[in-house]
């Protein structure tokens, strides 16, 4: 078996576990088997003092 590795972000209004669901959600669309995920960072885009968007960078690990 072989497992390739993919790395994606995911974005969301609503906050970073909502980010990384969104980025395996895209990545399901396209990859098979997703068999497990490695979240990397989180950061934030801020206006007026406010968290307005939620990033998560993640490798997506999916079989072959």
């Amino acid at each position: 078996m072989h497992i390739k590795v993919s790395e994606m972000v995911g974005e969301s209004t609503i906050g970073w576990k909502d980010a990384v669901q969104s980025a395996i959600s895209d990545a399901s669309s396209s990859m098979s088997d997703i068999v497990g995920v490695e979240v990397v960072n989180f950061t934030a885009h801020v206006e007026n003092g406010r968290v307005v968007k939620y990033k998560a960078n993640l490798k997506i690990a999916h079989k072959s």
